[in-house]
This record gives C-alpha cells, structure tokens and sequence, in this order.
C-alpha cells in the first residue's frame, strides 16, 4: 500500500476514555488545604468504586506499599488487604464529604404545635 491510501490520523480525532461523567458527583472541598488546591491526600479518588478499581490494577508491591502509606500493615492476602483499604477510604471519604440535606419540615413558626410554641415563648 501506498501512503496515500494509508488510513491517517486526523487532526480531528479526540481520545474518549469511555466513561459516563453525567452523574459524577463533584466533591466539595472541605479543609483549607483543600480549597487552597493543596491536597495532602494519598487518595486519588472520589468514590469508594474508583478506589477499588485503583487497587485492582495495582500490583502487590504497590498494593503493600499503598496500605503502608495509609497506616495499615500490609498482609500477604490480596482480598483482605483491598477490603482493609476500601474500608480505610470510606471513613476517610466520610469526614470529607457532605451531603447537603434539605429540611421539608416546618418552615415558619405558624406550622409548629401549641405545646412547641409554649417551649419557645418561655425563652423570650
């Protein structure tokens, strides 16, 4: 085959990684470091299912080096220690993430009961 006729990469052509980003919940930064774009985080995800894909593609040096890191001591059992690892992440990941959470209950003081009101009058 001639160059010609040899299929050549356009300019146009845009590497896809394949992944579904419509749903990703954004992490809202929660500590001064955080917000000042300095992450001290040995965590390079946001969801306890990144990590575990992160581990799964680790080897086992990598993997016992990764737990040592954190602060576990590495075992020889590679499920063990990936479950260890992803229980480490999710405690972590709990302190950091929030989740807003919006009231639907009372919105003025005319929707609280008698007995309610009574309570909050006694302070004023």
């Amino acid at each position: 085959m001639n160059a010609k006729k040899r299929g050549r990469p356009s300019k146009q052509m845009l590497q896809i990684h394949g992944k579904d980003e419509s749903n990703v919940k954004k992490r809202i930064p929660m500590t001064l470091d955080e917000i000042m774009g300095e992450s001290l985080s040995v965590y390079t995800a946001q969801s306890s299912e990144e990590y575990r894909v992160q581990l799964i593609e680790m080897n086992m040096t990598d993997l016992q080096s990764h737990a040592y890191k954190i602060g576990l001591v590495p075992t020889e059992d590679r499920k063990v220690l990936t479950d260890r690892l992803v229980q480490e992440f999710i405690k972590w990941n709990s302190r950091y993430n929030v989740t807003a959470v919006k009231s639907e209950g009372i919105n003025s003081i005319e929707d609280l009961d008698a007995h309610t009101k009574k309570i909050l009058r006694e302070g004023a």
